[in-house]
């Protein structure tokens, strides 16, 4: 399917009224004739493509997306599934954008593209977004991000995420659009926000169809890895004396380092505070010893601990810094949308 000239991928629909299907209705969908039906390769300047890690061929033409049983097909090639839970009806919307040429710079690609399509027709779209990294049904590898964005023509809030698929010499782009809706709109904001973890669940029933290729790449290169990280937390509350007006302040911070050596063994220093302030308390620990990474899994083996982490990205901050985006293993892994924002652990490079 040729790529159009000047495409606008994304057109907000205004639909008055009551509709059968609150993704039809509410979501912001894009023009028919946009679709990229078709599995083969979209051609580009970048024809050629380093695979110097090596990694097999997937399906013929690189790219397979097989919706779940139970989610509506429409003409325009779009999938959509709705039900009801207790009152309110809850819907995701699968869509597919045209290819984009070569498998270099992933993260660049999805951010431009979320800044310039998805921020052109949503609001509430923050620049530069984080850009994390999972494997496919297959093992393939695919780069996405997620926020919650409000519809312009109607001021509801709705969960979009955009995934870029190695497919062959390209990415093909996924978007899935999680909505919420309740009678008569009371509470409505409120309400979706805590609805995201239990949609969500429908996506990655969906992501379960999805295969690219190549297969057998690691999500994260060694050499990525390799350097000195920082993660900071903290945390503080403020209590005020109703009788005397006085007030007190808690507060917990720490500091986590970890140097990541190109011979495969790591330093790990960790300080931190928490008390009322003024009276503060104060602890350290450090350790060392040998990492690895496996497939998508970072083993930090020390004199004291082992430690694994789930590689969910090594993307470029805003300022062009190196980062990791890791999950501390503390009894199961999920990317459902309120694991990632508790338990992911953004670490910068210092240097």
């Amino acid at each position: 399917m040729a790529r159009p000239k000047s495409p606008r991928f994304w057109i907000l629909l205004t639909v008055g009224g009551a509709c059968a299907f609150c993704c039809t209705g509410t979501l912001g969908l894009m023009a028919l004739g946009f679709f990229a039906g078709s599995d083969s390769a979209t051609p580009g300047a970048s024809g050629t493509v380093s695979r110097a890690r090596g990694g097999t061929p997937g399906e013929p033409g690189g790219f397979a997306f097989n919706a779940p049983a139970g989610w509506k097909t429409q003409e325009d090639g779009r999938f959509i599934v709705e039900w009801n839970d207790r009152s309110d009806t809850l819907g995701v919307e699968a869509l597919r954008l045209p290819s984009v040429p070569g498998l270099d710079d992933g993260e660049g690609k999805l951010a431009r593209m979320w800044q310039e399509r998805v921020g052109a027709d949503w609001n509430d779209v923050k620049p530069d977004p984080l850009v994390m990294r999972r494997f496919m049904a297959n093992g393939a590898r695919a780069f996405f991000t997620a926020a919650v964005v409000r519809a312009k023509h109607n001021g509801r809030d709705f969960r979009v995420s955009l995934y870029l698929v190695e497919a062959g010499d390209r990415l093909e782009p996924l978007v899935f659009i999680q909505s919420f809706m309740t009678p008569g709109g009371v509470g409505e904001h409120l309400s979706a926000s805590y609805s995201w973890s239990t949609s969500y669940a429908r996506v990655e029933e969906a992501l379960k169809g999805v295969r690219g290729s190549p297969v057998g790449l690691p999500l994260v290169d060694d050499a990525e890895v390799v350097g000195h990280f920082l993660h900071d937390s903290g945390t503080s509350a403020q209590w005020v004396n109703t009788y005397t007006g006085s007030t007190t302040m808690t507060a917990v911070s720490g500091r986590t380092e970890y140097t990541f050596g190109a011979n495969h063994s790591f330093h790990y220093k960790y300080a931190g505070a928490s008390g009322q302030v003024g009276a503060m308390k104060f602890g350290s620990e450090s350790d060392q010893g040998t990492w690895s990474v496996n497939h998508d899994v970072l083993t930090v083996t020390g004199a004291r601990w082992t430690r694994r982490f789930l590689l969910m990205g090594a993307a470029r901050s805003p300022e062009g810094k190196r980062t990791l985006h890791l999950m501390r293993d503390n009894g199961g892994w999920s990317l459902a949308p309120g694991a990632i924002g508790q338990n992911g652990e953004l670490y910068v490079a210092a240097d």
